[in-house]
């Protein structure tokens, strides 16, 4: 017989069952996962998944949307906590790789989640959380313009984009347990190409 969870609150009953959905969802995808799957991984009956989320589709959707959340909730406490915003770059992208190594099921889930973008809901969702992660990059390049430190001659927004393409990169390459080819070496190499490629270079007057 399966242990049931102990009795606890509304909202952290649905933060747990959030959590171990993730889980759920990053070794299946969306299709082959069932309710009663879902259910034993949080702990609880079906019908009681259903006090939560009216539906799988549900779930999953307020899945994606938790993670993305917790994952920008960490990059913007770095970003706000540096006092150098290149710096903070810097912060985030290794900080990703490691993540990555850890193999939390989060990346997982959002490659498997591509796979259901078919689906209008979930596209929007998937869209909305890589557009807000992009906006949180641009909002901190720009803080580094204002400062002087990136360049005035570069569109942000695609500098943004240039340094989630390189997330997702560190993604493929781990799910096809290419690891040797992206050592932590060569992801500083490849970090400090990107920040020479928007950092603002020093005037060749400044201080005469």
């Amino acid at each position: 017989m399966s242990k049931r969870a102990p009795r606890r609150a509304a909202h952290e009953r649905r933060r747990l069952i959030l959590e171990s959905a993730q889980t759920v969802f990053a070794v299946s995808n969306y299709a082959r996962v069932g309710t009663a799957e879902l259910a034993k991984a949080a702990g609880i009956s079906e019908p009681a998944l259903y006090r939560y989320f009216s539906s799988k589709k549900e779930l999953y959707i307020s899945t994606l949307k938790a993670a993305g959340a917790r994952l920008r909730g960490i990059w913007r406490r770095i970003i706000e906590e540096g006092t150098d915003p290149l710096e903070g770059v810097w912060t985030l992208g290794m900080g990703y790789y490691d993540h990555i190594q850890s193999r939390s099921p989060m990346m997982r889930m959002w490659f498997q989640a591509l796979s259901e973008v078919d689906d209008p809901e979930v596209r929007t969702t998937v869209a909305q959380s890589f557009t807000a992660f992009v906006d949180l990059l641009e909002e901190n390049l720009q803080r580094g313009r204002a400062r002087g430190l990136v360049r005035r001659d570069i569109d942000l927004r695609i500098a943004a984009w240039h340094f989630m393409t390189i997330g997702l990169t560190f993604d493929l390459i781990h799910l096809l347990d290419l690891d040797e080819e992206l050592d932590r070496r060569r992801v500083e190499d490849w970090g400090r190409l990107y920040l020479e490629s928007v950092r603002e270079e020093p005037r060749a007057n400044a201080g005469r």
